[in-house]
């Protein structure tokens, strides 16, 4: 049971650690391309919403275009990005190397970039060199660092942008490159998790002040995916309970039969005891007792086990596995009380002996 909880825990810890490895407190808003003459959200969207969410919500626009580049003489797709310096932050990217794009670079239209970690390894081996550049829309970019993200969100947010063969930079520049007015998703960060309804209120009044119809434009938050990865990780916590309760049976079926065969074997005993005065609630309680202590000493056992097979674990995958002090506590009690539920028959048997049939026994 404390192994079943601790395996609970743990893969409740790593599903939520994942979902908000993409960003804590998220909400994101985008197009969907679906409906008649659907509508996307635009620059101009972005701008009304970083005004209505001025002090409420972080906002990290995301402009996403695709270019060849070339590597050790091939050419291979890339993803640009076009993002502000929040986007690092809003995002929960690692910068491996070098640093993030800054304010005044986003403000002037810099030609700077961050290119993925995967790429690093591709076309630098993964160490990037001081004179490092990309060339895109026949342009040099400076490479000032390597990014990656936290963790792998691809299945979390349908599919990630800054994956795989990536490169990034500033949003105003890649805007007055892209001859576009589409933005492709538009994150917001709210402060706090209690401020994530009223991002979403104000984003979707916004959107929906600006456009037509919101069919094809959808506002979402985490919490639905975060509040599904808990619902599967209590429904498999279950489902091990329940096999541990099986378990339990069988162990108290052990016991009973252990004890059936020491009542047995200790008939002549008993009716010593009886013939020199000893009460039969005294056999009772005797019984009762030496099957609470067998319990408890498989008790013991178990409860050393469980909490000592998850910590190697985690120590040998380096994954953190928790062990509660509640299910430490409810498996000795509940092992206790196997013993003594399925300790009665024996200890009833053994006090309900006729005295002369049990001085006879041999």
């Amino acid at each position: 049971m404390v192994a079943v909880a601790s395996i609970g825990l743990a893969g409740r810890t790593h599903v939520v650690g994942l979902i908000e490895g993409v960003g804590a407190n998220l909400v994101m808003a985008r197009g969907t391309s679906e409906g008649v003459n659907p509508e996307f959200v635009t620059t101009e969207d972005v701008d009304a919403l970083a005004e209505s969410l001025q002090g409420v919500a972080t906002l990290a626009p995301v402009i996403e275009t695709s270019r060849t580049l070339s590597i050790k003489g091939q050419a291979w797709p890339v993803n640009v990005l076009g993002v502000t310096p929040e986007y690092a932050g809003v995002r929960n990217l690692r910068i491996y190397s070098g640093r993030f794009l800054r304010t005044a670079e986003e403000e002037s239209g810099s030609k700077v970039a961050l290119i993925s970690r995967e790429l690093a390894t591709r076309r630098y081996g993964g160490v990037l060199p001081p004179d490092a550049s990309v060339r895109l829309y026949d342009l040099r970019f400076d490479v000032v660092g390597i990014f990656g993200e936290s963790v792998g969100t691809a299945a979390v947010v349908r599919r990630s942008e800054a994956a795989g063969l990536t490169v990034i930079v500033p949003y105003t520049t890649l805007r007055h490159l892209h001859d576009n007015r589409e933005v492709d998703v538009v994150y917001m960060r709210g402060a706090t998790a209690a401020a994530v309804p009223q991002v979403m209120q104000i984003a979707e009044r916004v959107l929906s002040a600006r456009h037509r119809s919101m069919e094809s434009i959808e506002v979402e938050s985490l919490k639905p995916f975060l509040d599904l990865a808990l619902r599967v990780s209590e429904a498999i916590t279950l489902v091990l309970l329940a096999v541990a309760g099986i378990s339990l049976i069988v162990g108290g079926i052990g016991i009973m039969n252990i004890m059936l065969v020491t009542v047995r074997e200790r008939t002549r005993d008993i009716g010593i005891r009886l013939a020199i005065g000893a009460r039969r609630r005294d056999i009772l309680t005797q019984f009762l007792l030496e099957a609470a202590l067998l319990s408890m000493v498989g008790g013991v056992v178990g409860v050393a086990l469980g909490a000592g097979l998850p910590l190697l674990v985690g120590l040998l995958l380096g994954v953190q596995a928790p062990i509660s002090a509640w299910s430490v506590g409810v498996a000795f009690a509940v092992c206790v009380a196997v013993g003594l539920i399925f300790g009665v028959q024996p200890a009833r048997k053994a006090a309900g002996m006729n005295i002369v049939d049990s001085l006879a026994y041999e």
